[in-house]
């Protein structure tokens, strides 16, 4: 799977990095269930 971020996100990303710090862990997170697991939909709640 490859993930594309567009610019508009990247900046975005990087304002939001500033108020929340875990953000860029988080994503990393978010991207490793969505390789496992492709057709979990939002809130991503394992069980």
């Amino acid at each position: 799977m490859i993930f594309v971020e567009l610019d508009e996100f990247k900046k975005d990303l990087k304002s939001l990095l500033k108020k929340y710090r875990s953000l860029t862990e988080d994503l990393a997170m978010i991207k490793q269930i969505l390789l496992v697991f492709p057709n979990k939909r939002p809130p991503f709640f394992l069980r």
